[in-house]
């Protein structure tokens, strides 16, 4: 018996940081999608650096929220 439930889905097992991901992709997606009219991409010295460090951010609070 494993310490973490892995989800099965028509006999696929997926643990549990993978639903965390795409709910942070979606999240990340709308945050971004709402940021580029604000023009904050002409103002960040790196815009790809940027992308990362939001996601990173967005999946840290999920996987918070989460536990």
């Amino acid at each position: 018996m494993s310490l973490l439930p892995v989800m099965v889905i028509f006999g696929l097992s997926f643990p549990p940081v993978f639903f965390e991901i795409l709910l942070a992709l979606v999240i990340f997606f709308l945050l971004r999608r709402l940021l580029q009219p604000t023009g904050i991409y002409d103002v960040v010295w790196h815009p790809a650096l940027f992308n990362t460090a939001l996601f990173c951010c967005v999946f840290y609070l999920i996987s918070c929220f989460f536990i």
